[in-house]
């Protein structure tokens, strides 16, 4: 519970918490985390954690003491997510644009599966194999093109997205890797999408693709597993209560890939790691106009973009309610417009000076914060097992 918590010296009240700090940081219970990850870990699937969700050390750390695989975008995550102990071996590599570098560093290590997402992407991998002399392991992360009830910038398998390989060219690709045995095709793939709270549309997903591996299995491709992504969202307006059951229907749904051969892969981000955090900041002014309340956090969009990007709700409330309910817009110090955390919204009445929590953050929080107005980053603290440890 972030409200109270516990550390090596005994209880301590978020109050406390903060008279250690000036400036916005984020804080994570990783216990939370780290309770979810054991629902995914003890689930008829494996689990690789998205690690664009969340980076901070601590947790990736905890998660590879786990066991628990990782799902990689980038040359800096998977070399992150070896230097915390993932082994190489439970490492996915993901990602729309992987050039040169990460595709042989990928090979170097040997990692478990490539996920390629362009045929273009899959040339110059057999180039680099031939050079190399080696071989690849890969999944082709497929466009299915179906669209997620989710918004709109979180889609990922519509006609027009960029990732994946479109169902139109998939026979060219499959005809085309027939000539290249450094290629090994063991895995099909898709992500429909991010914050996707109706469950029924992975059953659908989870259908379709195993109809594919089925199909393709049958025609002689030497598939060995199905890697059906992420995606599943949280309700960031309530407190987590509907949760578990949430999470036991995605479980659920996934049954319905009907590939009883294949090993079922699956890539949990932000419902493993959203709850665990908050973003703390401080009222720095209050401020009426003639048509709005503003509170100005010294926290922006600089260190929560979700607010901006997507309009998303975060559930904010004062640390050391003083009573009362007001109607505010809360914004932060960035010269944008789009710096708002929210608009004209009944909380806590606050006063210059005190501490707000901005709930349910850790997941795409500090990961993409910024430097915007040439800002610091904010500091990430963790407390694990009652221990604090500072990203």
């Amino acid at each position: 519970n972030l409200w109270t918590l516990t550390n090596a010296s005994g209880d301590r009240k978020l109050t406390e918490v903060v008279k250690d700090h000036v400036r916005p940081f984020y804080l994570y219970d990783l216990d939370d985390a780290l309770s979810r990850a054991d629902v995914f870990l003890r689930s008829p699937f494996s689990p690789h954690f998205a690690m664009k969700a969340n980076s901070c050390a601590p947790l990736l750390r905890a998660l590879a003491a786990r066991g628990m695989g990782v799902d990689v975008v980038s040359l800096g995550e998977m070399q992150k997510a070896l230097d915390c102990g993932f082994l190489a071996g439970r490492i996915i590599f993901s990602g729309v644009a992987k050039d040169r570098e990460e595709l042989e560093a990928a090979l170097y290590h040997r990692v478990f599966q490539i996920n390629v997402e362009s045929f273009a992407e899959l040339q110059l991998l057999a180039k680099i194999c031939v050079e190399q002399r080696t071989t690849a392991d890969v999944a082709l992360r497929l466009n299915i093109h179906l669209t997620a009830p989710t918004h709109a910038h979180v889609q990922t398998t519509t006609p027009d997205a960029k990732f994946g390989i479109d169902q139109a060219q998939l026979n060219e690709v499959l005809a085309w890797l027939k000539s290249q045995p450094a290629i090994r095709v063991k895995s099909l793939a898709t992500h429909i999408g991010s914050q996707i709270e109706d469950v029924s549309v992975f059953a659908e997903m989870a259908a379709r693709m195993g109809e594919h591996y089925r199909s393709l299995r049958a025609s002689g491709l030497p598939l060995e597993r199905l890697d059906l992504g992420g995606g599943l969202g949280i309700d960031y307006h309530s407190r987590g209560e509907h949760d578990a059951v949430r999470l036991q229907g995605y479980l659920q749904a996934l049954q319905g890939a009907h590939a009883s051969d294949a090993k079922i892969l699956i890539e949990p981000g932000r419902f493993m790691v959203a709850r665990m955090g908050v973003l703390l900041a401080q009222v720095i002014y209050l401020k009426k106009t003639t048509t709005q309340h503003f509170v100005i956090l010294n926290a922006g969009m600089n260190f929560l973009m979700r607010p901006a990007l997507y309009d998303s709700y975060h559930d904010i409330a004062a640390i050391a309610p003083r009573g009362g309910r007001e109607r505010y817009t809360v914004v932060g110090p960035i010269c944008e417009s789009t710096d708002k955390f929210a608009v004209d919204r009944d909380m806590d009445r606050v006063e210059r000076g005190d501490w707000v929590a901005v709930f349910d953050t850790g997941a795409y929080g500090a990961v993409m914060a910024n430097t915007y107005n040439e800002t610091p980053l904010p500091a990430q603290w963790s407390l694990v097992d009652g221990n604090w440890e500072l990203s």
